[in-house]
């Protein structure tokens, strides 16, 4: 938990997950979390959700380390999740980035996910997300 809240704060500063939001991704059966490590330190993370009857799974978060991006870590991160959601059977992969984030646009793109809309004031005030999908028969 420490780990997470570590890598939360580093990447997103005042709009990372809390505390109570973290435990419940670690706790709930319909969530999982990923941690990288690199010499038994943690680097990067990933929280998803999973929703059986809608056959989605959801990237909530990719965070890495400033000092550690560029290696490949969350690429790797989005490969297991994606791995964990074909093993639950799952036909959609879905996420929400900033508009701005170009870096983890083109990540995500290029591992096959399409913009499918534009969520207005996802992060606040003129700070906009891109939806992005992703099909399991594309994967």
């Amino acid at each position: 938990m420490e780990a997470l809240l570590r890598i939360e704060e580093a990447c997103f500063g005042p709009e990372m997950f809390s505390p109570e939001v973290i435990k419940s991704f670690i706790e709930r059966e319909d969530c999982f979390v990923l941690i990288a490590l690199e010499d038994d330190t943690a680097v990067g993370s990933a929280m998803c959700m999973v929703s059986v009857p809608r056959s989605e799974g959801k990237v909530a978060s990719v965070a890495v380390l400033p000092d550690h991006r560029k290696q490949g870590i969350g690429a790797a991160l989005l490969q297991v999740c994606e791995e964990e959601f074909r093993r639950r059977r799952l036909n959609r992969y879905t996420l929400e980035v900033d508009t701005t984030n170009e870096a983890a646009i083109a990540l995500y793109s290029s591992k096959g996910y399409e913009i499918v809309g534009t969520v207005e004031h996802f992060y606040g005030p003129s700070r906009h997300a891109y939806s992005m999908e992703k099909l399991a028969a594309n994967a």
